[in-house]
């Protein structure tokens, strides 16, 4: 990643993946000041939170909640089935994702389809023009692009592989003071 870690959006969606990454790391508060440095807030749909935080959770309290309430990750609404154009990009979302690793649909994960929901979500009620998905899930997220460019949303969304951004945000954050 270049000097500039975050992409030019307007809204940064992320995928369970991606916490639970920096959550293995041990390097959450890198995340933390990666992103109050930048002035960005983190996007997570209803269905991506329910994966970060288990009723199991091994150690008290999830990162993400206090994530959450420190203001630098925003918890979404629940995606709004009844719009036609989030319910298909979420249908495609899973369908796509189904042929693509050769599984079943109904064993794809909410999670994954509910990611495209909220973009497509913020989309359709004006709520952002550009977004960036923040997922290491090929798969899921080219269904989303698909989906979304199904809608006449072909230049908002762009992919930041999660891992990568993880390894950039340790790199710049990890030593210094």
């Amino acid at each position: 990643m270049s000097a500039q870690l975050f992409p030019s959006v307007e809204s940064h969606i992320i995928d369970a993946n991606l916490f639970i990454r920096f959550e293995r790391h041990d390097t959450v508060d890198l995340l933390e000041r990666a992103v109050t440095d930048q002035n960005v807030v983190l996007l997570l749909p209803t269905r991506v939170y329910d994966e970060l935080t288990p009723e199991s959770y091994p150690h008290g309290t999830p990162p993400i909640e206090d994530a959450i309430e420190a203001g630098w990750v925003q918890l979404l609404e629940e995606v709004d089935y009844s719009n036609p154009v989030v319910s298909a990009t979420m249908d495609m979302v899973r369908q796509y994702i189904a042929a693509a690793t050769d599984r079943p649909e109904h064993t794809i994960e909410q999670a994954d389809a509910e990611v495209g929901g909220a973009a497509a979500t913020l989309l359709e009620q004006g709520g952002t023009d550009s977004i960036a998905i923040y997922t290491n899930d090929l798969p899921a997220f080219r269904g989303i692009e698909r989906a979304l460019s199904q809608h006449g949303y072909e230049d908002p969304v762009q992919l930041v592989k999660a891992f990568d951004f993880v390894k950039s945000v340790e790199n710049r954050y990890q030593f210094s003071g």
